[in-house]
């Protein structure tokens, strides 16, 4: 099975290979059909004087597109480019998605074996709210009493509630710290990365990023206040800093994580010696 960070790899890297092929087809008005460049690209491809050619290029690619592949000329413009930079914010916010569930998978049955009922901080509102529709039957309290799966259990009940319940939001992040033992998660974070004071413009950035991604998704990313406007304005540079910000932040989290979980799993063992 594959790891969190793994996951969270395979789920990243489609964002970010939509912000390059953006960069690649980034030409606008450097579209050339015609001129002494499309003129050896002519006989290079051995192509007749009749057929269209459109060559596209920039400082990073020379492109050639022949005519059949019936790809109209305003297709290669900046505002059609622009939806694959609102779907590798789409794709940012699935890898986001992926991961924290992942890690809870991956890692709740050590953390419960190691600490017990106190892997929930009863102390902490923000967790406290995000649990507080989770609930267990009194048949489900006796079978847990003494039973060795326990710790398995009830990982796959937190689990089934993160199915129904949002985690991908600056709360979600907090939540899924605190149950790897971090005590103040976004603070960890923003320390791991070096960004000392930011702490509020990354969290800021990563909502405004999920809320971008369910604007594109449910109104073809036009605002949730005026859902029959125009889509808002998108940038390369706007949306490769939400990529990034999601990355550095799922990156961060994985990091802290494994310190923590190495240190629980000699926990257990140490349990586990001591009868």
């Amino acid at each position: 099975m594959s790891n969190p960070r793994q996951i969270f790899e395979d789920n990243i890297r489609p964002a970010e290979l939509l912000l390059q092929i953006y960069r690649l087809l980034d030409a606008d008005d450097q579209i050339l059909t015609e001129g002494e460049m499309v003129g050896a690209l002519r006989l290079l491809v051995h192509a007749t004087r009749e057929e269209d050619l459109m060559v596209v290029t920039n400082e990073l690619f020379l492109g050639l597109v022949r005519e059949r592949a019936q790809m109209a000329r305003s297709t290669l413009r900046r505002a059609t480019l622009a939806h694959l930079l609102r779907q590798s914010i789409v794709m940012a916010c699935t890898a986001l998605d992926t991961f924290l569930p992942a890690l809870l998978r991956a890692n709740l049955p050590i953390i419960i074996r190691a600490v017990g009922r106190d892997f929930i901080p009863t102390n902490d509102p923000t967790v406290v709210d995000y649990f507080k529709d989770l609930t267990f039957t009194l048949d489900e309290t006796l079978r847990l009493i003494k039973d060795a799966s326990a710790a398995d259990y009830i990982s796959t009940r937190i689990l089934s509630l993160t199915n129904f319940k949002y985690l991908s939001t600056r709360k979600g992040v907090a939540v899924v710290g605190r149950l790897h033992g971090l005590e103040k998660p976004w603070e960890q974070i923003v320390t791991h990365l070096g960004m000392n004071a930011e702490r509020r413009e990354i969290m800021d950035t990563l909502d405004r990023t999920v809320t971008r991604r369910n604007d594109i998704v449910h109104r073809a990313d036009r605002p949730q206040d005026n859902p029959d406007g125009e889509p808002q304005a998108i940038t390369f540079a706007a949306a490769k800093q939400s990529v990034d910000t999601i990355r550095h932040i799922c990156l961060a989290l994985d990091e802290l994580v494994v310190e923590r979980i190495k240190a629980y799993a000699a926990q257990v063992e140490a349990n586990a010696a001591h009868g």
